[in-house]
């Protein structure tokens, strides 16, 4: 089953204001807006709009492949180009958290995943959902009862 991150709206600002302004930063080089490029030489400019580009793609991956698969053994999370597989066997709990650390996640409203000495932050967009399918498939799973809206 495939769950989809919520997208919550401070970032979903964030996001779209990086995105705009790394679309819009060697445009305006290349355009002489005001004295942005003035000291740069082209292959310099080339060399920003290159970085620019990949910082554009890196962001609308994140904004557009961002979910989260649910198996009968694994639950794998999808944040843009990067993939991560988390045995349900290995899980031993899920909180609500606001942590605002760097997560597959596009909202601040998130799930903690722990297991083992780690953690995995995710924002579903129906926690209620998730919740009730991972634990129909490892009862095991510690629930915090702040997890459930």
């Amino acid at each position: 089953m495939i769950f989809h991150s919520k997208k919550g709206i401070i970032l979903t600002l964030l996001n779209w204001i990086l995105t705009i302004g790394s679309l819009f930063l060697p445009l305006a080089v290349f355009l002489d807006v005001g004295s942005i490029g003035d000291s740069l030489v082209m292959s310099e400019k080339i060399l920003l709009t290159v970085i620019c580009s990949l910082f554009t793609l890196f962001l609308l991956s994140g904004w557009f492949l961002t979910f989260y698969i649910l198996t009968d053994t694994v639950l794998k999370v999808r944040g843009g180009f990067f993939m991560w597989k988390i045995p349900l066997n290995k899980i031993d709990s899920i909180t609500a958290t606001k942590n605002p650390l760097s997560a597959p996640a596009l909202s601040l409203d998130r799930l903690q995943i722990t297991y083992g000495n780690k953690f995995m932050l995710i924002s579903p967009m129906d926690k209620d959902a998730f919740i009730k399918q991972i634990t129909n498939k490892n009862p095991a799973i510690v629930i915090n009862k702040k997890a459930i809206n």
